[in-house]
């Protein structure tokens, strides 16, 4: 009986993220099929770029954020406390690039996160009625800003998120970025985030575009100068302030390497370990480790029942990873073994919620936060 109900919740789950992810795929608009009509006149875009320790790819990613032939573009680097070459890096191109200009932070407030301090200060240096806030990395291809304003424009939106392409080295990490991405997508309930009746709320730290007036509407950054989860949380402030919203899949237009390594990518969830009770995260994880693989449980009982039920869930994960992967730009090697890919992505979390449990808070960004002050600066869920 026990695996019969264990193969039988994993399928169930396999069936019911299928359908939300088809769902995903099939109401968010391609950035690549945009065809809005140019506006009357080009609105002027702000790009905010909070940078730290970016030396390895920040070169590439300016040169593809210059390229772009938008009319009406100026650019803020913030270099946070870098202690690499990212202010040199930037200084150079500022030198030449009177688009450019650059904010170095030495200090950083006490009550603020990094980053949200960084966005911050590009914005009081941004003079644009849009402003996109865009980590250091990200690249755009000539002409996304211009398909993405004039979309913007038309829609009269207040808000877009483009979900970037990702590249990564490393089965093991693809497999894991595809299945956090997968999640997200679904718990996010991004089929959702365009509706106006709906709570369902997304950002993106590679392509954030918020128009500026619906900006002044919010609480402002400030709100948000402790929440670690920043993208997601503006998208959500936005649209309880009344901004019309809306989520675009990005691939071919805004792309970046998410982590170089398995290594950089379980360092840089340490950030979230002190958000949720450990208890909450390590059983939180659990249930979801048992949905993802718990149709081994029948492929191996020797039933043929059991097994038939078990095979088709892997076939039909399979299937369903293949072609999130194909929309969403993920490497589609890891179809067949997508399941595994929750094994790293919990390791990340659960070795996280450790620390922050040892340590007493967490470490971001050359700053150590203690957790009741991160809980206490929490806004999403509230």
């Amino acid at each position: 009986m026990f695996l019969l109900l264990l193969t039988a919740a994993s399928a169930l789950y396999s069936l019911t993220m299928t359908v939300l992810l088809v769902r995903v795929m099939r109401v968010l608009p391609r950035l690549q099929r945009l065809n809005a009509p140019p506006p009357t006149r080009w609105p002027r875009v702000s790009l905010v770029m909070p940078a730290r320790n970016e030396e390895h790819a920040l070169e590439s990613a300016m040169r593809s954020k210059l390229a772009n032939t938008y009319p009406e573009l100026e650019l803020v680097l913030v270099d946070d406390r870098s202690t690499d070459a990212t202010g040199a890096i930037a200084d150079q191109f500022a030198r030449t690039e009177p688009r450019l200009q650059v904010v170095h932070i030495e200090h950083l407030p006490e009550g603020w996160l990094g980053k949200v301090h960084a966005m911050q200060r590009g914005l009081e240096r941004a003079s644009g009625e849009w402003v996109l806030f865009s980590d250091a990395d990200v690249h755009l291809a000539p002409g996304t800003l211009e398909k993405i304003i004039a979309y913007a424009e038309r829609e009269g939106l207040g808000h877009v998120t483009v979900l970037p392409e990702i590249t990564s080295s490393g089965f093991v990490l693809q497999a894991a970025l595809v299945a956090m991405f997968r999640l997200l997508c679904v718990s996010i309930r991004m089929w959702a985030v365009s509706d106006p009746r709906s709570s369902a709320a997304m950002g993106a730290g590679a392509f954030n575009l918020v128009r500026r007036s619906a900006l002044e509407r919010t609480p402002g950054l400030e709100w948000l100068k402790m929440e670690i989860v920043d993208d997601v949380a503006l998208g959500m402030m936005l649209k309880r302030s009344g901004a019309k919203s809306a989520v675009l899949n990005g691939r071919g237009g805004v792309s970046l390497e998410f982590y170089p390594s398995l290594g950089a990518f379980t360092r840089a969830i340490e950030k979230s370990g002190a958000s949720f009770p450990f208890l909450g995260i390590l059983l939180g994880h659990l249930i979801l480790t048992t949905l993802e693989c718990g149709f081994l449980a029948g492929v191996f009982s020797g039933r043929p029942a059991l097994v038939l039920l078990g095979v088709g869930t892997w076939a039909l994960g399979t299937m369903t990873t293949w072609s999130f992967s194909t929309w969403s730009g993920f490497a589609r090697r890891t179809a067949p073994l997508a399941f595994l890919g929750v094994l790293p992505a919990a390791w990340a979390s659960i070795r996280s919620a450790v620390l922050a449990l040892v340590r007493g808070g967490v470490m971001w960004r050359g700053t150590f936060y203690p957790t009741a002050v991160v809980r206490a600066g929490q806004r999403m869920g509230r």
